[in-house]
C-alpha cells in the first residue's frame, strides 16, 4: 500500500480517496503511470487550498487487473473508510469491484475502464471518465471499412471482459456498416506462441486484423505475424497503446500497425495540455503515459463535484457528480444518466520509427 500526501497538512481532516491500481503483474506499468498523474493532480488542488479545506489523500491498492485481486483491493479500501474511488485499470476488474463500492455508497470514478458492462447495471455510483468500448469500436470498425477498405477482417480477444466487449462490439459495428468479419478469434491472455492462430488467418485471406486485448500478448502477436510474413494490415485497441508494444514487436515489425486510442499525450492541444507535461515530466522525470491525461482529470473532476457539492460526503459528490460539466485537458466532461461520458471520441494512431503518432486519415462521424 502507497500513501501519497503532499503540500503541509491542512486544518481540516483529509479527504481520503481509494486508488485501486495495478502494482503488480503485466500492467503494472500502466499503473504507475495513472498514480503518478493523480498525485499530481492532487497535489496540485492541494496546493490551493484543498477540497473545501479537506487536503486530498490517496491510498493506493494493487488491483493487479485481475478480478479477484480486485475484490480484495476494494474490500480493504471500504474497509480503510475511503469517501471516494479513482481507478481501476482493467474492465475485467473494476467490474466485479463495482457492487463492493456502490454497496459501500462511494463515487467511483474510472479514468480508464471502457467496456460497455461497467455502465449497464444500474448503480448510480459509477463514472467513466474514458470513452466507452462502443465509441471504440465505431472507430475501429469506421477505420476498418471506409478507410482501409478492408474486404476479409478477423477480429482477435484475449478473452478478458475489456477485450470481448469490444471484439463483440466492433463485429456488430462491422455490420451496420456491412462490412465483412470472417473471424472472431478468442486466444488466452497467457498465450506466448500465436503461430497456430497467423496460419489460420492466412489460409482465411484475412487483409485486416483488429486485437482488442493488452499490449503484452499484443508485442507477440505483432511481432510472431510478421516473422511468418503475414502482410495484413493490424489495428490495436487502447489497451495495447503502450511502448512495451512496439518494444515486444521490434520497431520494423510494428512500423505501420494502427491502433484506436482515446486522445493522450502527446496528441492533446491546448495550454492546459502543455502545462500537465510540462510538470508530470518535472516531477517524474519521464514523458505521461496512454492514461495519464484521464487519470488527472478524474481526481480533477472528483474535486469539482464536491466543491459544488459544498460537501465530501459520498452520497452528495455523487448527486454532484451526475451534473458535473468539467473541461479537462482530454476536453469536457461531462455524464449521462448511467455515468457515460458524454461526446468522448476516439483516435486513431500509427506506429512509425517506433513511435506512436497520429494517423495521417482520421475517422469523421
Amino acid at each position: 500500500m502507497v500513501l501519497a500526501t503532499a503540500a503541509p497538512a491542512l486544518a481540516a481532516s483529509p479527504y481520503v480517496v481509494g486508488v485501486p491500481l495495478p502494482e503488480t503483474g503485466a500492467e503494472a506499468a500502466m499503473g504507475t503511470d495513472m498514480f503518478q498523474a493523480m498525485k499530481l493532480a492532487a497535489a496540485q488542488i492541494n496546493a490551493q487550498g484543498g477540497v473545501l479545506g479537506h487536503k486530498i489523500q490517496l491510498i493506493e491498492e494493487d488491483s493487479a487487473c485481475d478480478p479477484q485481486t480486485s475484490v480484495n483491493a476494494a474490500n480493504k479500501l471500504v474497509a480503510l473508510k475511503v469517501q471516494a474511488v479513482v481507478g481501476t485499470y482493467c474492465s475485467s476488474a473494476a467490474l466485479p469491484a463495482e457492487p463492493i463500492f456502490e454497496r459501500a455508497g462511494l463515487p467511483f470514478v474510472m479514468p480508464d475502464a471502457n467496456a460497455t458492462d461497467l455502465t449497464a447495471n444500474g448503480f448510480k455510483d459509477v463514472f467513466q471518465a474514458n470513452a466507452n468500448g462502443q465509441a471504440q469500436a465505431n472507430t475501429a470498425s469506421f477505420f476498418l471499412v471506409k478507410i482501409l477498405k478492408a474486404k476479409r477482417i478477423a477480429i482477435v480477444d484475449d478473452q478478458s471482459e475489456y477485450a470481448v466487449n469490444l471484439a463483440t462490439l466492433t463485429q456488430k459495428a462491422i455490420a451496420k456498416l456491412h462490412g465483412n468479419v470472417v473471424d472472431v478469434e478468442a486466444v488466452p491472455a497467457t498465450t506466448q506462441d500465436f503461430s497456430s492462430l497467423i496460419n489460420k488467418l492466412q489460409s482465411e485471406n484475412v487483409n485486416a486484423v483488429y486485437w482488442t486485448g493488452y499490449y503484452a500478448q499484443g508485442g507477440l502477436l505483432i511481432k510472431q505475424a510478421r516473422q511468418h510474413s503475414f502482410k495484413s494490415q493490424i489495428l490495436v485497441a487502447d489497451g495495447s497503446v503502450d511502448n512495451i508494444l512496439i518494444t515486444t514487436a521490434g520497431a520494423k515489425n510494428a512500423q505501420g500497425v494502427y491502433a484506436t486510442m482515446t486522445p493522450m499525450p502527446p496528441f492533446l492541444t491546448g495550454a492546459a495540455a502543455t502545462a500537465f507535461t510540462k510538470a508530470y515530466t518535472s516531477r517524474f522525470h519521464m514523458q505521461p503515459g496512454p492514461y495519464s491525461a484521464l487519470a488527472y482529470d478524474s481526481i480533477k473532476i472528483l474535486a469539482t463535484a464536491a466543491t459544488r457539492a459544498k460537501s465530501i460526503a459520498p452520497a452528495k459528490v455523487i448527486t454532484a457528480l451526475h451534473a458535473v460539466n468539467y473541461t479537462g485537458i482530454t476536453g469536457p466532461i461531462s455524464f449521462s444518466s448511467n455515468g457515460v461520458r458524454h461526446d468522448a471520441h476516439f483516435l486513431v494512431l500509427m506506429v512509425k520509427n517506433g513511435k506512436f503518432t497520429l494517423a495521417p486519415v482520421q475517422p469523421k462521424f
